[in-house]
């Protein structure tokens, strides 16, 4: 698992944010995910991927609940959008640990797109890492983008079950790493 220091040497301090406990506590999420928020933080950006800077409405770390088709209701927690795309939420499930993508429509629609927060954090910190790595040699390259993808799906293999879910697309679509590079074609 990456710690905060790792998140802090990719990204900067400016761009991991840590929870306080308190506010954690109002989430009532899973002790495993109340540690990554409060502990190892997340990313406040991972260009074309993840934000939590976003005008407006709804706020990073709103807390709302849903009503499934069974009656029950569960909670979910805002983490963040797709950047240039505010209507496409992340969510964290308070009870289950999920992060979805969450399209608060009437019903809302939710895709999985990793089992728990820490897996997610840290896609995002393989992904970025790799992105941010020089590209000399293309077939390298094309080899390195393999084997993360390799490791990303032994660690979650149900984020690349289908070609059309969210990380198996990213992978796709990365190319030359670098800052200020658009990782997408």
């Amino acid at each position: 698992m990456i710690t905060n220091q790792d998140l802090v040497e990719l990204y900067g301090p400016e761009n991991v944010v840590t929870v306080p406990a308190d506010e954690v506590e109002r989430l009532r999420v899973r002790d495993a995910d109340a540690e990554v928020l409060a502990r190892v933080g997340i990313p406040a950006f991972s260009p074309v991927i993840f934000t939590n800077h976003v005008e407006g409405e709804p706020p990073f770390l709103e807390v709302f609940d849903v009503e499934t088709k069974d009656g029950s209701v569960h909670r979910e927690v805002l983490l963040g959008w797709v950047p240039d795309d505010p209507v496409i939420n992340f969510s964290l499930d308070a009870q289950q640990g999920f992060v979805t993508f969450v399209q608060r429509t009437d019903p809302p629609q939710f895709d999985v797109v990793n089992n728990n927060l820490a897996e997610f954090v840290e896609f995002l910190y393989l992904i970025d890492r790799f992105r941010m790595q020089p590209v000399d040699d293309p077939e390298v390259h094309e080899k390195s983008r393999h084997e993360l993808r390799d490791r990303l799906r032994a660690m979650d293999p149900f984020s690349f079950e289908a070609p059309d879910l969210w990380w198996p697309k990213v992978l796709a679509r990365v190319a030359a790493p670098g800052p200020g590079i658009d990782a997408f074609a």
